[in-house]
């Protein structure tokens, strides 16, 4: 008749079976974590067209405030629009959350003037309004010309200078 009992080897040898599935899953767990990768904490972004670059999640949450009050949620191929600023950004899976990491906007004030057979058009190829000052013979004129539009202006002797909206 064989004892029920385990031996002390059987014992140890349970043990670290217990061990080894324990600390399998345990990693599991941080491996799937979601990373956010890019932009980096602290960055300052000069351009409008970057990407965020994640591991492990199915969407990026951005906020103004830290605590995610009224979130943009980002869905892989979502593109959008920020004005300039500090943003907060953190990455979500199905089971967890990132780290919360931010990340600064820069105001961008840029003009493009494409020269055309009768009149020319000033675009805001900046990421702000702008106050563009016409100056033609003397004339100053002023321009409202909002982010990402453009205005059909005079040919000729004109120099043009924009600055953004307070």
């Amino acid at each position: 008749m064989r004892e029920s009992r385990k031996t002390n080897f059987e014992k140890k040898f349970l043990l670290a079976e217990a061990i080894l599935v324990f600390g399998a899953l345990i990693y599991l767990f941080f491996a799937m974590a979601p990373n956010a990768i890019s932009p980096v904490s602290g960055q300052t972004i000069f351009e409008p067209d970057f990407v965020f670059e994640i591991e492990n999640g199915q969407e990026i949450l951005i906020s103004s405030t830290i605590d995610f009050a009224n979130p943009i949620v980002l869905k892989e191929g979502s593109e959008l629009d920020l004005l300039p600023g500090t943003y907060y950004w953190k990455v979500k899976n199905w089971l967890m959350e990132s780290e919360i990491k931010t990340f600064t906007i820069q105001s961008n004030v840029a003009l493009n003037l494409v020269e055309g057979e009768e009149k020319n058009i000033l675009e805001n190829a900046g990421n702000v309004d702008v106050n563009v000052a016409e100056k033609k013979g003397g004339i100053t004129t002023n321009i409202e010309l909002e982010q990402g539009k453009s205005v059909e202006v005079g040919k000729g002797d004109v120099d043009y200078e924009g600055r953004q909206n307070e």
